[in-house]
């Protein structure tokens, strides 16, 4: 009897419809996922060189070391002095983090002798685990 009056649109309703629900979760979990995507990387913005390469796994302890097109060097995005200031950051970070990888990023057109320099005070400081930040070429 109760099924006949839920057919014939009379009597109360007594179901709760999820769906609402759901698709409010769902555009709540695609906003975060978003979100979470764009707080990731707050860095210095640099003209990063464009190559075919393959993504690189990240590291568990990760040093950035950008150098700007005006021979600025930052060191996880503060400012570094001079070399021997890096030189410095990057042997106190490998003691307090043995497993440290450092990352550079330099201008595309930056000077090849300043970028060497960098990383010869890099691994000078200890740091083995040493790569290169690229964009990777979009290929069609």
């Amino acid at each position: 009897m109760a099924a006949s009056q839920k057919q014939n649109g009379q009597g109360p309703i007594s179901d709760i419809n999820v769906t609402p629900l759901v698709d409010i979760m769902l555009v709540l979990v695609i906003i975060l996922m978003v979100t979470a995507e764009f707080t990731r990387y707050k860095t210095i913005p640099v003209n990063l060189p464009k190559v075919n390469a393959a993504a690189v796994k990240n590291e568990p302890h990760r040093v950035t070391v950008t150098i700007r097109k005006t021979g600025d060097i930052f060191v996880q995005d503060k400012a570094s002095t001079s070399l021997d200031n890096l030189f410095e950051q990057i042997k106190s970070a490998k003691a307090t983090w043995p497993d440290l990888a450092v990352i550079v990023r330099a201008e595309g057109d930056h000077p090849y002798k300043k970028v060497l320099t960098v990383l010869d005070k890099i691994k000078a400081a200890g740091a083995s685990k040493v790569g290169l930040a690229v964009e990777a070429e979009k290929t069609y």
